[in-house]
């Protein structure tokens, strides 16, 4: 479970990239796509070092 955790960050990141190739790929041209993926990407990487500095 301890690893699990410690993958999450990993996971928003995957989600805002995701987000941000479909905001790509469809041609939507709004920037809330843009502010969730950058917001997802930003803060997966921040819960990522973060927790894997407290958990380790």
């Amino acid at each position: 479970m301890k690893e699990v955790v410690k993958r999450i960050g990993i996971v928003f990141i995957v989600a805002g990239i995701v987000i941000l190739g479909y905001s790509e790929f469809s041609g939507i041209e709004s920037n809330k796509l843009l502010i969730i993926s950058g917001g997802l990407i930003f803060g997966g990487l921040v819960v990522y070092v973060i927790l894997n500095n407290i958990l380790d």
